[in-house]
């Protein structure tokens, strides 16, 4: 039986976890209250990139997020839960001000935490429309809110080995803006 991966992947952090199945749980009780304060020309990152839970098999593959959370697979990656979701930030800068995003790198390696297998993360997107790849080169996008605020998503694409090891794959992408 293949095993389980959770793929969190990156904004500011990223991880894969891989997850066996477990027993049923009756009841959670935990809850979680969050505020997201965002000042004047500067962002702050709500989620991770989290491309859910996939099955890898004997044979490589990639699993695609576009800026809207759908995920699409190739070659033998099974995506098995509903959970994916892209990397959300928000920023407050002037309407009609110039931002530009940028990331440090082209590619990510993700390692599975207390070992030393890797995967990819490449064709990282902006949720922009059309979607756009970003990359080390900024891109220039102009705040259309009139009060100033806005959203940006990440995502991207994860290579998949065959027999992709379980665990928790991590990594890091450090995410830019520069308004001007």
């Amino acid at each position: 039986m293949p095993n389980f991966l959770r793929i969190i992947g990156a904004s500011l952090a990223a991880a894969c976890t891989a997850i066996a199945p477990s027993a049923a749980h009756a009841q959670d009780t935990d809850s979680d209250s969050r505020a997201f304060l965002v000042t004047p020309l500067s962002f702050v990152k709500q989620t991770d990139l989290d491309f859910g839970q996939i099955i890898p098999t004997t044979t490589a593959g990639t699993v695609a997020m576009d800026s809207n959370g759908n995920v699409t697979t190739t070659g033998g990656v099974i995506q098995v839960d509903g959970t994916q979701e892209p990397a959300l930030f928000w920023g407050y800068g002037s309407f009609n001000q110039t931002v530009l995003i940028n990331i440090d790198q082209n590619t990510y390696t993700l390692t599975r935490q207390g070992g030393t297998d890797t995967m990819l993360l490449d064709q990282v997107t902006i949720g922009s429309a059309p979607p756009i790849i970003i990359s080390t080169s900024p891109r220039r996008f102009r705040i259309a809110n009139p009060n100033g605020f806005f959203a940006f998503t990440i995502a991207g694409r994860l290579q998949v080995a065959a027999n992709q090891p379980g665990g928790v794959y991590e990594s890091t992408i450090t995410v830019t803006l520069e308004y001007e």
